[in-house]
């Protein structure tokens, strides 16, 4: 390219050259349109750059309820249970049918979901599989050292809790995006505005699936879609299941869906465990141990948005998105006391652990926010132009012509300013001589010294006109 700079002192400004060239022009056109699609579909739209992001927190509530008829409410004297015969279930003891089944096999008892549930803040669990065992105090309480605290006054007893699977599961949430609510003023028809207090009761929300069984299932009664918000159906995996509900419109699922829409079955083999428990004296005579045997820890993240790509600022909706953990297993000591320390029973109990993570995001228009993207399209349309710049110089077959009209060097300014100083003073000096003002006096004696001494640069700068101008 041609000299750019003359040494130091010189000084770079930007100059405007129109380059008629369509091949440019069309470039630069094309590079705004991709960029300014990009900016307003994917980052305004899709990604919502025009809002501020407050994450939710908020609290969890649980209740279990064992198989009754038509889902009643086991508290209502006309209630009833509705658990299958022990003997038409394949795990327990008292099956009297010769199908195999892949996991250990041990007596049943009906248990009610009360004496069937751990529940602790943020997490429940369903007791599948127990045992017991009754203990008696052998240290005394003045004894000096204790070998041994506990002796078992009977052999451990181990069973299943039937039909565990069927047991369902009430959840009863709530969040707020306490940075939104501090500035909020509007209102929803409670009073108060949804990111004070979304409550699942008020809102839709859905269990993501990733069964293909599980979908079909739930599209038979149309309650399989595509996505957590939104009216198209699914009979295909993934999936999103809509919850059934109280009269009181709580979310609860049993313990079967959950399990299958994080991928397995209560009676898969749990490979990640070991065939028996270390302490056990009873002999396993399944091929594996299965999920109701040894228990699993499952995460369910519950997730709350209100915003939708493309759409913007909708009424919140929220998603259940269960995830077992890989070779888990749970397991939890009860002791039961008769008499305080000195007799209990200890209770064994395994079964499925549901802990549950409440998050998500709650979103306003934010100024700021918006200014940003602007601010990050304006810097993509400058890397535009240097890119058509970079084209222009130094691909196209005529860069050289280009490059020449883009730079250009001007001349030393500094020194062609001395040309029309010494021109002025060599009119007004023959201006003078013509008038006669050189001969008057004094005033004359010392113009002529003045111009004496001004003569040498009178000479160079004629010197520099003859070179410079003429």
């Amino acid at each position: 390219p041609p000299q750019r700079t003359m040494g130091l002192c010189a000084y770079e400004t930007a100059k405007v050259v129109a380059i008629r060239d369509k091949r440019l022009a069309s470039l630069r056109y094309l590079f705004v349109v991709v960029i300014s699609a990009y900016v307003i579909i994917f980052e305004l739209l899709g990604s919502g750059g025009y809002l501020t992001v407050s994450p939710t927190v908020g609290v969890v509530r649980f209740s279990l309820q064992h198989p009754t008829l038509s889902e009643c409410d086991p508290s209502d004297l006309n209630c009833r249970n509705d658990f299958a015969p022990l003997n038409e279930l394949p795990y327990c003891q008292q099956y009297d049918s010769n199908d195999l089944y892949a996991g250990n096999i041990y007596p049943c008892e009906i248990y009610e979901s009360i004496n069937a549930q751990i529940v602790n803040e943020k997490s429940i669990a369903v007791i599948t599989r127990a045992s017991v065992i009754n203990q008696t105090q052998v240290c005394e309480a003045d004894a000096m050292t204790c070998p041994r605290t506990y002796s078992d006054e009977s052999e451990e007893h181990r069973f299943y809790t039937a039909q565990s699977e069927r047991f369902t599961i009430l959840f009863d949430h709530a969040v707020t995006a306490s940075h939104i609510c501090s500035g909020r003023h509007s209102r929803h028809p409670s009073g108060t505005h949804y990111t004070c207090s979304a409550e699942s009761s008020q809102f839709p929300g859905r269990l993501h699936s990733k069964d293909p069984e599980l979908c079909k299932l739930a599209y038979q009664t149309e309650k399989s879609y595509v996505s957590y918000r939104g009216k198209q159906q699914t009979d295909g995996a993934p999936c999103f299941i809509e919850p059934n509900h109280t009269a009181t419109n709580q979310d609860f699922f049993t313990l079967d869906t959950i399990l299958r829409a994080s991928g397995v079955d209560i009676d898969d083999c749990n490979v990640g465990t070991d065939n028996a428990d270390s302490n056990s004296t009873i002999t396993n005579t399944g091929s594996c141990q299965t999920y109701r045997d040894t228990g699993a820890t499952l995460l369910l993240n519950i997730y709350w948005t209100d915003f939708a790509p493309y759409v913007g600022l909708v009424d919140p909706a929220y998603y259940y998105s269960p995830q077992l953990i890989a070779g888990s297993s749970f397991k939890q000591y009860i002791p039961f006391y008769k008499q305080y320390r000195s007799q209990r029973t200890l209770l064994n109990a395994h079964g499925i652990k549901i802990a549950v993570l409440l998050g998500g995001e709650f979103h306003t228009f934010n100024m700021l926010s918006f200014l940003i993207t602007l601010t990050t399209a304006v810097g993509l349309l400058a890397v535009a132009t240097t890119i058509v710049d970079l084209l222009m110089l130094y691909v196209l077959p005529e860069k050289e012509r280009y490059q020449e009209a883009k730079y250009e060097s001007t001349e030393e300014f500094e020194r062609r300013n001395l040309v029309p100083s010494a021109l002025n003073q060599l009119i007004f000096r023959s201006d003078r001589r013509q008038s006669g003002e050189e001969n008057d006096g004094a005033y004359g004696r010392a113009g002529d010294e003045a111009n004496e001494l001004q003569d040498p640069l009178l000479e160079a700068v004629d010197t520099s006109i003859s070179n410079s101008v003429i």
